[in-house]
């Protein structure tokens, strides 16, 4: 019984037993800890090359913001920065996707093995990605200067002041119809009290309802920031070419790849087109249209190439030859204006996709850049031996305006207006056909409207188109991503992220917890 009860020796295999578990615990704490540091080192890692990888993207926005707008080279090996690297994979915009791509991956210079790898969308804000843009807004008065019925605007629209759009009055049984996205950073005004004022009157229903056809294809307009305008275009006379700077007058009619330049009474035929691509035209200002001295541009043809012309007063878009100063005819030509050679024989615009697919494959690109307006020539025509052919047995005028004028151009009128010269008078013409944008000051007109209650057309109870030309502009898609040379910036532009992701690279597993 007392041997039973012995515990003599016990003590011995217990302490064992404790310190067996004691080594366990131990073991285990200090591969939990190693576990731990590991992952942390890991996860540290990790950071460290999404860090890497982001430096990348933001070097690579500052040196577009010191390029040339379509200078999208990246460096060929990894770049080193702080303690790592980034490798940077640069994709550039076309129609389809009109956004410079680019693919940064960051790692460590000590964990080459574990990479993160971000992809983002960049984006620079420029006026021709706008298919309009104005500084003021337009006018509750004067309808010439709103969007009314007939005019169809295929492409972004903003404007700075207040957005005034007017679906019951105008040319035509549609619109203003807006396929794009429409901005503004003023008010939004719908002229609608005319029309639902006589809805009301109109117990008997003798006249024909007026409904209100404004169309915003892509959605309600958005208020925004304004964009800043630049004041003036002569600091772009110290990017031209000596020998492409022009005093006075000059008539410009582009062939293709050469010009033919009349500035004043001095011939320059056969020119190619300028090295820097830039035309600069200077000299006197203001309202005097035809004086030898004065900083007009006179301008039509077809362009194979890039070219901005620069005026320090107007620029007009002329139907024919403005070289050619033969006494003009009677007769106003069927078409004419400015084309791409790579377009000449595009069909009639019916649609965007047609014209995307068309513009894919044209490398073609003018500007028209004037200190004050850009207009569509009217009335008469430049000779030599005085300033303008003129009609001396009549009161009239020479009308040397297209019946449809076609301008295949980025338009900037500064402190003025894109418009029909003398829109009020002359008759009704066809279409004004634009392709590619327009910048300017406030909304010019291009047609004439009066007062038509009797008229037969339902649709034109009110107002009917009497003279000058119906709005059909395209917006150039390729204006996205790219623009003429040496055009005019917002004061306030610069390059975004529109979009950022992270693609998953094969990194080293984080050990389990």
């Amino acid at each position: 019984m007392n041997r039973l009860n012995n515990q003599n020796g016990i003590v011995l295999p217990m302490v064992l037993a404790i310190i067996l578990i004691v080594t366990i615990l131990g073991f285990a704490a200090m591969s939990v800890a190693e576990n731990q540091t590991i992952m942390v080192s890991r996860h540290q890692q990790r950071e460290q090359a999404l860090h890497y990888a982001e430096a990348g993207i933001n070097c690579y926005m500052s040196e577009l913001n010191k390029s040339p707008y379509s200078n999208y080279s990246a460096p060929a090996n990894a770049t080193a920065f702080e303690d790592g690297y980034y490798q940077l994979t640069i994709t550039a915009p076309d129609v389809e996707n009109p956004y410079v791509r680019v693919t940064s991956t960051g790692w460590h210079k000590n964990s080459e093995n574990i990479k993160r790898t971000v992809e983002v969308k960049l984006h620079k804000k420029q006026f021709v990605q706008n298919l309009m843009t104005s500084n003021v807004g337009n006018d509750l008065i004067w309808y010439t200067r709103r969007f009314m019925r007939g005019d169809i605007i295929n492409g972004p629209l903003h404007v700075n002041g207040d957005l005034v759009v007017d679906g019951f009055h105008g040319d035509g049984q549609i619109g203003p119809v807006f396929t794009g996205p429409v901005t503004y950073s003023g008010n939004f005004r719908s002229i609608s009290a005319v029309g639902e004022l006589l809805n009301i009157i109109d117990v008997l229903n003798w006249i024909p309802d007026l409904n209100n056809t404004t169309d915003f294809q892509a959605g309600t307009p958005v208020k925004v920031d304004r964009m800043g305008m630049p004041a003036s275009n002569q600091l772009l006379a110290e990017k031209a070419d000596a020998d492409y700077v022009f005093t006075g007058r000059t008539c410009i009619h582009l062939r293709d790849d050469k010009l033919k330049i009349v500035n004043k009474g001095t011939t320059y035929d056969n020119l190619p087109l300028p090295p820097n691509k830039i035309i600069y035209v200077k000299g006197g200002i203001g309202n005097n249209k035809w004086d030898y001295n004065t900083a007009n541009v006179y301008v039509s043809g077809t362009l194979n190439g890039q070219l901005s012309i620069v005026a320090e007063n107007d620029i007009y878009i002329t139907a024919t030859d403005p070289t050619v100063w033969n006494k003009p005819s009677d007769t106003p030509p069927a078409n004419g204006g400015i084309y791409y050679h790579d377009l000449e024989s595009i069909d009639e615009i019916t649609n965007q996709d047609y014209l995307d697919s068309q513009l894919a494959k044209c490398d073609d690109m003018l500007g028209l850049i004037a200190n004050r307006n850009v207009r569509i020539l009217h009335y008469n025509w430049p000779r030599g031996s005085s300033p303008f052919y003129y009609k001396k047995s009549s009161l009239t005028h020479y009308d040397v305006a297209p019946k449809n004028m076609n301008v295949f151009a980025s338009i900037y009128a500064v402190t003025g207006s894109f418009e029909y010269e003398a829109h009020d008078q002359g008759g009704k013409k066809g279409n004004l056909t634009v392709v590619g944008s327009i910048t300017q000051y406030k909304v010019g007109p291009t047609a004439g409207f009066g007062p038509n209650l009797l008229d037969s057309e339902r649709w034109d109870l009110l107002h009917e188109r009497k003279s000058g030309y119906g709005r059909n502009y395209w917006h150039d898609t390729r204006l996205m991503y790219e623009m003429p040379p040496h055009f005019l910036e917002p004061t306030n532009n610069g390059w975004e992220i529109v979009e950022w992701q992270e693609v998953s690279n094969p990194v080293v597993a984080e050990p389990e917890p």
